[in-house]
């Protein structure tokens, strides 16, 4: 909970996604009256908070109106992209206060810019092919494989890994159709080890506040990986601190961040890590509940605070080299089944070592078609943590072995879990 009083204060939330159920809970412990604004109804979200309203979340006009009839007297929105220039624009209207400029959103809605951003402050990134038509795959000498991304998407829409100019042809229409602009970006595709970099950003203090190593499940053929797992901190941690650390806040520091949280996104490659994305927000991996844990530091709670009052709070001291070990153990689902039945939620939130879980869909929704090899395929996000690597590992374990979703007709609607084992071999590093 904040150190200062926000009872009574209304905070309206632009779009009532999945991944802010968490938001109603923050605004409710603190007495802030929360209102929902998207073209959606009956969402479970909007069952939640106190008030909401059927209202364009991309209409900066409308949405500025109702503010002032309803009195809200700030706005957010988290976990997208698209909507966070249109907030800013709401918050700029009715005189109050977004993070990031629409300028500076630019990190997370252009991934063309945030390489730009990053080769002018000496950040490495891969490779890219210049594919701006058809003649270009042709023309263009590229080494296969490539992956190809909306230039301005998120959450795994739209990515392919591409091995032919055959295949590229077709990514490219793929990609352009999930793109809002039409435009794609393709660089040399690099499989190793990936990892989530959080920074937070309090009145012109910018520190590393936490990363993590990204593990993946590779039972789906033809489609990008999807992350299972995330363990922190990182084996990389030492390593980015010596090289990159100083030279990411100086780019941070060079675009004007003085509030908020972010994180980027990086492939690791012979002791060098490439920079091939930006979130100008917080990630959906949740990580502001380990930070609650490992720094008694909610981010989520202290950007509710920062939109309505224009100060991210008590301040927060951060070290990515963390006391203790954390996992999120992102559940798989199989895209086109129901989640009927969730098993072992109340047994797991017996244990004082779990975290959260946070589930995605409910009772009786179905996992989209059109899921697979994206971020939609996580049916729930369970955080815990551990004293020592093989602590953590047990409870992981389980968990795993405890927590399970059936369809109406009592089918597994879980894919496989990561391989504890896989895990044990892998972790080979000590805290530092």
């Amino acid at each position: 909970m904040l150190d200062n009083n926000l009872s009574g204060k209304k905070l309206l939330l632009i779009g009532g996604i999945g991944s802010t159920r968490d938001l109603i809970e923050l605004a409710h412990r603190n007495g802030v009256f929360i209102g929902v604004a998207d073209y959606n109804k009956g969402t479970k979200i909007k069952q939640m908070a106190d008030a909401s309203y059927e209202t364009d979340a991309l209409d900066i006009d409308a949405l500025a109106e109702l503010c002032r009839k309803e009195h809200y007297d700030g706005v957010i929105s988290n976990f997208n992209d698209m909507l966070s220039p249109y907030t800013a624009e709401v918050a700029k209207k009715i005189s109050a206060y977004a993070p990031y400029s629409v300028e500076q959103l630019r990190m997370s809605t252009d991934k063309k810019y945030f390489k730009e951003i990053c080769i002018q402050y000496g950040l490495p990134v891969p490779k890219e092919y210049v594919i701006g038509r058809e003649d270009d795959i042709k023309e263009a000498k590229i080494s296969y494989p490539v992956i190809i991304k909306p230039v301005d998407g998120s959450g795994s829409k739209g990515i392919g890994i591409c091995g032919s100019e055959k295949e590229l042809s077709k990514g490219v229409e793929k990609a352009r159709k999930v793109s809002r602009t039409g435009n794609v970006i393709v660089e040399d595709y690099m499989p190793y080890d990936e990892i989530n970099v959080t920074y937070i950003a309090q009145d012109g203090d910018i520190q590393l506040a936490a990363i993590h190593d990204r593990y993946f499940n590779n039972s789906q053929e033809d489609v990008v990986r999807v992350p299972d797992m995330y363990i922190y901190p990182s084996r990389y941690t030492g390593m980015f601190y010596e090289k990159y650390n100083d030279r990411v806040i100086q780019m941070l520091k060079g675009i004007g961040v003085r509030n908020g949280s972010l994180f980027l996104q990086a492939i690791v490659k012979d002791n060098d890590i490439y920079f091939y994305e930006a979130g100008m927000r917080l990630n959906g991996c949740k990580t502001y509940h380990i930070l609650e844990i490992e720094n008694d530091y909610n981010t989520f709670e202290h950007l509710m605070n920062y939109a309505l009052t224009g100060s991210m709070g008590r301040k927060g001291n951060f070290d990515a080299r963390f006391r203790r070990w954390y996992a999120t153990w992102n559940v798989v689902g199989t895209p086109g089944m129901v989640c009927q039945e969730f098993i072992g939620r109340k047994e797991a939130e017996t244990y004082p070592w779990l975290i959260k879980i946070c589930e995605r869909y409910a009772e009786g929704e179905k996992i989209p078609e059109t899921a697979k090899g994206t971020l939609l395929q996580l049916v729930a996000r369970i955080h815990v943590y551990g004293d020592t690597k093989e602590q953590l590992l047990e409870r992981i374990e389980r968990l795993q072995l405890m927590y399970k979703v059936r369809d109406p007709e009592g089918k597994d609607v879980l894919m496989k879990p990561h391989d504890i084992n896989d895990l044990r071999e892998r972790i080979n590093y000590c805290l530092i």
